[in-house]
């Protein structure tokens, strides 16, 4: 194995410091994979002395019981070294700081040259990690022994998924069905979504048996809605149920380009088999049915199904820091909404200033005046023969779709209508197979093209009332920043 870590800080144009770190296995026998995988429970104790606050829709959504549990899904690559262990977890989201905490903890399980990508589904049903649907606002929601325990018990997962490892054979399916498109929903302009499904499938050399199922596709989990107070991994509960029933094998499910795209409303119809009647809105009936469905188009991808001799696997990694530029953000991190887990930084290093500041929704309030959050990309490339074979990407965030397929566009009302566009990933990518895994090792918010920034009226296309967004997203600069960094990594190669 040969390690590469480039230990220089650079300006980007979008003020974007970077640290990269770049592991690579040379190219080894096609026997040589080996994959593992592992899961566990991860849901919150009910009841509890202690509300458990569900995160997603507001504040003070406390959790009456639970419907389905969550779980921590830990699938393991290796071909000679490194290591390369993927987890999907069922919460809304972890910062940056407690992957990091799990990655300490799972380096002390695991090889050295292991590396470890953590991607939460987004579920709006499970409890609050992020801090920010606490009771109150400015009131954290996070129950500080369940995060812990909950960062513990991903650790010893993925470990586990590491020491399960045995000779695999890997196959991989894309479905470009244009019921994927009908089923996710956009009321923002511009109505583009990311429909494209993606799926990995391990099976033993020795046996034929799956080892696991991954199945990347993009909608919001939140299918039950507001109302709903019962923990959930909504839809991906019946995806993966679908999936396991017919292939076996554990499934895992990563959300993609989450960024507006949602089942909520009448844009996602769903008719009822059993009744013949489009299947309620927010109904428990509706997630099992697009689950399911999603389900089906992921074992479709599969039946003609490209199995690839894999030889080689590089990681590359990029410490980023964006611009904090969210005024809410920056009082919830001075009143310890985040509990210290998305700290500000200024050049670089920790800062924890703070000031008194006036907010209109807020009153007078401590405000954190650090520049930016650290956060991180990774790309990594999955070789067959000399060449490249499948990409994943990690989006430390929910991004548009535009961002992802194309389709930026300019209208009345933006308010930097003028602000370049940032590069489309899928056109900076080189295989038939692209995973994206949204909210990969962070949540930072909506990553939103500049050039549709709307936070000012006029709003727009002159509409009557904001659109939804800005609120939850570090600022117009977040998205340069990340994309910038992204392409840096990929463009290499």
């Amino acid at each position: 194995m040969s390690v590469y870590i480039h230990m220089g800080v650079r300006m980007r144009r979008s003020l974007t410091m970077a640290l990269s770190l770049i592991i690579v296995a040379p190219q080894v026998s096609a026997e040589a994979l080996r994959a593992g995988a592992a899961q566990s429970v991860i849901t919150p104790e009910l009841p509890t002395e202690h509300a458990v606050y569900l995160a997603g829709f507001g504040h003070n959504r406390v959790a009456s019981g639970v419907h389905d549990d969550l779980y921590a899904r830990c699938l393991a690559l290796e071909i000679a070294t490194p290591t390369l262990v993927v987890c999907s977890v069922d919460l809304i989201g972890l910062f940056y700081d407690d992957v990091l905490t799990i990655r300490r903890a799972f380096q002390q399980k695991a090889p050295a040259a292991s590396f470890l990508v953590v991607a939460s589904t987004h579920t709006h049903a499970g409890p609050d990690t992020l801090g920010l649907y606490g009771p109150k606002p400015l009131a954290t929601g996070i129950d500080g022994r369940y995060l812990d325990w909950v960062d513990g018990r991903i650790a010893s997962t993925a470990a586990d998924a590491v020491h399960a490892m045995q000779p695999a054979l890997l196959k991989l399916g894309r479905d470009d069905h244009p019921l994927l498109e009908l089923l996710q929903g956009v009321d923002r302009p511009p109505r583009v979504k990311d429909p494209f499904l993606f799926t990995m499938r391990l099976v033993a050399r020795s046996t034929g048996e799956t080892i696991a199922t991954l199945v990347n596709w993009s909608d919001h989990p939140e299918v039950l809605g507001r109302k709903n107070t019962q923990i959930t991994s909504d839809y991906p509960h019946w995806v993966r149920a679908y999936v396991e029933k017919q292939l076996g094998g554990m499934a895992l499910f990563f959300s993609g380009s989450l960024g507006k795209v949602s089942p909520l409303g009448d844009q996602v119809a769903l008719l009822d088999p059993e009744t013949g009647k489009l299947a309620e809105d927010e109904s428990w009936r509706k997630a099992e049915l697009l689950g399911t469905e999603i389900g089906r188009l992921a074992q479709r991808s599969l039946q003609n199904a490209e199995q690839v001799n894999l030889n080689s696997l590089t990681v590359q990694s990029e410490i980023v820091f964006v611009p904090m530029q969210n005024s809410h953000f920056r009082a919830a991190a001075a009143a310890g909404v985040f509990v210290g887990r998305k700290p500000l930084y200024s050049g670089g290093k920790l800062d924890p200033a703070k000031e008194k500041r006036d907010l209109p929704d807020l009153g007078r309030v401590e405000y954190a005046t650090g520049h930016d959050i650290q956060t991180e990309v990774d790309y990594v490339r999955l070789g067959a023969a000399g060449t490249t074979v499948a990409e994943i990407l990690t989006i430390p965030g929910e991004i548009y779709p535009e961002l992802v397929n194309g389709g930026m566009a300019r209208y009345p009302g933006a308010d930097y209508p003028e602000a370049p566009f940032e590069p489309v990933l899928r056109e900076q990518l080189k295989t038939t197979y692209q995973f994206i895994f949204g909210l990969g090792n962070d949540e930072i918010g909506y990553l939103i093209p500049k050039a549709e920034w709307d936070e000012q009226p006029p709003w727009l296309m002159n509409a009557a009332q904001s659109w939804y967004g800005e609120i939850n997203s570090l600022g117009p600069d977040a998205a340069g920043a990340v994309l910038g960094a992204l392409v840096s990594l990929i463009r290499p190669y």
